[in-house]
């Protein structure tokens, strides 16, 4: 069994944006994540823990939101932590952060943090504001802070 070259924390963040999140390769997330890992906004809507809790979030992501296109603003990296600012567009399909589907084009700016051990996924949060019909802003650190804004 060949063993796959440890990435940077770089390599992690852009292969979970860009991979992940943009083209749907959830198969990906058990080369990036630790199996006990913990993910804040998954756990804020009562998702599977660990890695699984991962696979759970970027699927509901790619269900309820078509047509995406991700942009990756900014990655600023240490050693075993990484931050990312980055953008995306796309379709309300499905049900996301309270909101019903609509349908319409919308875009949201998120910051990612990742905290690595081992050079995997141990720790994820997020925080972003989404330009929906009513704006969210939503830090998975603070989920009872979910906000709607009309």
């Amino acid at each position: 069994m060949t063993s796959t070259p440890q990435r940077t924390p770089r390599q992690v963040m852009e292969a979970y944006l860009m991979e992940v999140v943009s083209n749907g390769r959830l198969d990906l997330i058990e080369e990036l994540a630790q199996p006990d890992m913990v993910d804040e906004a998954n756990q804020a809507f009562n998702g599977p823990p660990g890695r699984a809790g991962l696979v759970a979030h970027a699927k509901g992501f790619g269900r309820n939101i078509s047509d995406l296109s991700v942009t990756v603003d900014q990655i600023v990296a240490g050693e075993d932590e990484v931050m990312a600012k980055w953008t995306f567009t796309g379709k309300l399909n499905g049900p996301w952060l309270g909101q019903t589907p609509t349908g319409k084009e919308f875009s949201c700016t998120a910051f990612s943090f990742f905290r690595l051990r081992d050079g995997l996924i141990d720790h994820y949060r997020v925080w972003l504001h989404a330009n929906l019909d009513t704006p969210v802003v939503f830090d998975s650190a603070n989920p009872q802070t979910l906000l709607a804004r009309g």
